[in-house]
């Protein structure tokens, strides 16, 4: 079987690579997908932040900003090029088994970008990107998931619309009660 699949290599990688292939993978040159991508700097982060949020307190490192209703806190480190989201849920101790359990198959099956971690005895909705090369629509989208984990924690634990049932079939959200391990 190995013999076969290292003779087959070469020939999927041609019909990969090869212009005229049906199946040529296409992807834009070099310099136009860097044209369409900026850096993310954190005067550029807080402008965004600004921008969505209902309210921005905080400099240097940190900022806590207010988002539908939601208290998030968000961390910047350019020394390790690293920016992180944060937004509290509950407190680990009062976590019941079946939350705990919820929590773990959310964060394969429903939580998207953004999971659910425990941080200083608390669960928390998180999301985390290298600064530099975080994306506004990334960030907007980040936002959007955290605050969704956060209100979703003990029914759907999910940061998005599309929900993907432990059995991977899709669920339309609002239609599933809860996990349940």
């Amino acid at each position: 079987m190995r013999r076969y699949l290292i003779a087959f290599l070469p020939a999927a990688a041609l019909l990969l690579t090869h212009p005229n292939s049906p199946i040529a993978l296409s992807r834009p040159p070099v310099a136009q997908a860097q044209a369409t991508l900026q850096l993310m700097t954190v005067s550029r982060l807080d402008a965004i932040l600004e921008g969505v949020a209902d309210s921005v307190e905080g400099s240097g490192g940190q900022r806590q900003i207010s988002l539908e209703g939601r208290s998030l806190l968000v961390l910047v480190n350019e020394d390790v090029d690293r920016m992180r989201i944060i937004a509290p849920v509950a407190s680990a101790a009062d976590l019941t088994p079946t939350q705990a359990g919820n929590i773990l198959i959310a964060n394969f099956h429903t939580t998207l970008d953004a999971r659910y971690a425990v941080s200083d005895g608390t669960v928390v909705a998180t999301y985390l990107h290298p600064l530099s090369t975080l994306q506004e629509q990334d960030l907007r989208s980040a936002l959007r998931q955290v605050v969704s984990l956060a209100d979703t924690f003990g029914t759907t634990y999910t940061s998005g619309e599309l929900l993907f049932s432990p059995g991977g079939e899709p669920v339309e959200r609002g239609s599933a009660e809860g996990l349940q391990i």
